[in-house]
């Protein structure tokens, strides 16, 4: 008889430690007020750097901004900040969300890389002058006439230049290589490709590889692929047909796939 009224009440508290588990993890879990922003998550954190260069943008307060990152735990100098920049653009991150975040890692000593990215981009014409009036004068009777205004400037119109297959390096998968250059043939970083295929779409930014020059950027095929790019925010030119298969007896033995290189150049 108390074997079994120990074995109930074993099952009893069982069953009651299980529910206050379930009740506190799942329907009244414990949240949390005033966390210190070294406390948050990865994903968190990444909302929060790009407040903390919203709000220098707004206050143009460079000592409080370094007193936000040390209290997100990371030390206040540019380079820093241009790592992570460069780490949200590779997962995905769009420029527009990061680029006060930018100018703050310039302003705390930063240049070039990543940061090649949010300068030199093509710019949008200045607005047109409010039209002006004239009056004509009669006798007892006034007509103001008004100049109508100025068509928008549209945006500008990209070129496909260049279109030229080259043999991949030995044992290299083939790469899509792509230069961006305005009317005067100057680089320009920071503009967004698009690159779709038959399954997908990708999307990637000159600029983050200065090494190669500012309006470098890169993509890697996949065989038996088919691929076509364009500049996401401009009108122009479309590359089609690429394709990293090697045709027999294109290449050396050692080479495996071709390479594509493209230049879109800014219409004069």
């Amino acid at each position: 008889m108390k074997r079994r009224a120990l074995v109930l009440f074993s099952l009893t508290a069982a069953v009651g430690l299980a529910g206050g588990l379930y009740y506190t993890w799942m329907i009244d879990p414990v949240e949390y007020y005033d966390t210190w922003p070294d406390a948050l998550l990865d994903r968190d954190k990444a909302l929060y750097l790009a407040l903390i260069g919203d709000l220098y943008a707004y206050e143009g307060d460079l000592a409080r901004a370094e007193a936000r990152l040390a209290d997100l735990g990371l030390a206040a100098d540019g380079p820093t900040l241009a790592e992570f920049i460069e780490v949200y653009l590779d997962n995905g991150g769009r420029p527009e969300e990061v680029r006060n975040l930018a100018h703050l890692a310039e302003d705390l000593g930063a240049s070039g890389g990543v940061l090649l990215v949010f300068a030199g981009e093509p710019t949008a014409a200045p607005p047109s002058p409010a039209p002006a009036t004239t009056s004509l004068q009669g006798e007892g009777l006034s007509l103001a006439t008004a100049t109508p205004p100025a068509s928008p400037t549209p945006a500008p119109t990209f070129e496909l230049v260049e279109k030229t297959s080259l043999c991949a390096a030995p044992g290299r998968t083939g790469q899509i290589a792509v230069w961006t250059q305005d009317a005067q043939g100057h680089p320009l970083p920071g503009i967004e490709i698009v690159v779709s295929w038959a399954t997908g779409q990708d999307r990637f930014y000159t600029g983050l590889w200065p090494e190669q020059g500012a309006g470098y950027a890169d993509f890697d095929m996949a065989p038996a692929t088919i691929y076509e790019v364009y500049l996401a925010d401009y009108r122009g030119d479309t590359a089609q047909g690429l394709a990293s298969d090697l045709s027999p007896g294109l290449c050396r033995d050692d080479v495996e796939a071709v390479d594509w290189r493209l230049t879109f150049q800014q219409s004069p």
